[in-house]
């Protein structure tokens, strides 16, 4: 009676393994002709109100964000505050620079030991191509070079970050702070 019980139940373990490889193959073959990048949406009601997501060319997108960006001003026009803003780099501690010495930002301003740079920090803990400060539109950003000990800015290690005023950028042992 035994032998009769365990054979019922060996059955019906391969016969429960059959049907979840067979659902498991059916599932592959349906991903295979039918990739979740394309798959169908199930038919399911929208809540009350609400809209599909209009798809848009990035042409089409480019022209959107310049019209609500003209319109985000009084007159229409965009706003350019790079005539009034002064970008700089002022020294607070540093054991070669004085503090309160000025650095202005004009373009692409390197830091490092070498002579080519800009800005030139001859200490040991700077590279010879450290970092480099690059305006995007009215914006400053500061990027390391893959400098051996690294560019902070705020006392946080960065490859690359925005610069918001009064942040702290600390390249070797010199801290500078930027200033508009």
């Amino acid at each position: 009676m035994i032998d009769i019980v365990l054979l019922v139940l060996k059955i019906g373990i391969l016969v429960l393994l059959y049907l979840f490889i067979w659902q498991v193959v059916r599932m592959a073959v349906g991903n295979v002709r039918n990739p979740a990048g394309a798959a169908v949406a199930p038919d399911v009601a929208l809540p009350e109100g609400a809209r599909p997501v209009p798809v848009f060319t990035p042409q089409e997108r480019e022209t959107r964000r310049e019209e609500r960006a003209s319109e985000r001003t009084i007159a229409g026009d965009s706003l350019d505050f790079s005539g009034i803003i002064n970008p700089r780099l002022v020294v607070e501690e540093s054991p070669i620079v004085p503090a309160g010495v000025i650095f202005p930002l004009d373009g692409w301003v390197t830091v490092g030991r070498a002579a080519s740079s800009n800005i030139v920090l001859d200490e040991h803990f700077v590279s010879s191509t450290h970092a480099r400060f690059v305006p995007r539109g009215q914006l400053y950003f500061v990027e390391d070079l893959g400098s051996t000990n690294g560019t902070f800015v705020n006392d946080r290690l960065v490859t690359e970050a925005q610069l918001g005023l009064d942040s702290r950028v600390r390249i070797g042992e010199t801290t500078f702070r930027y200033e508009e």
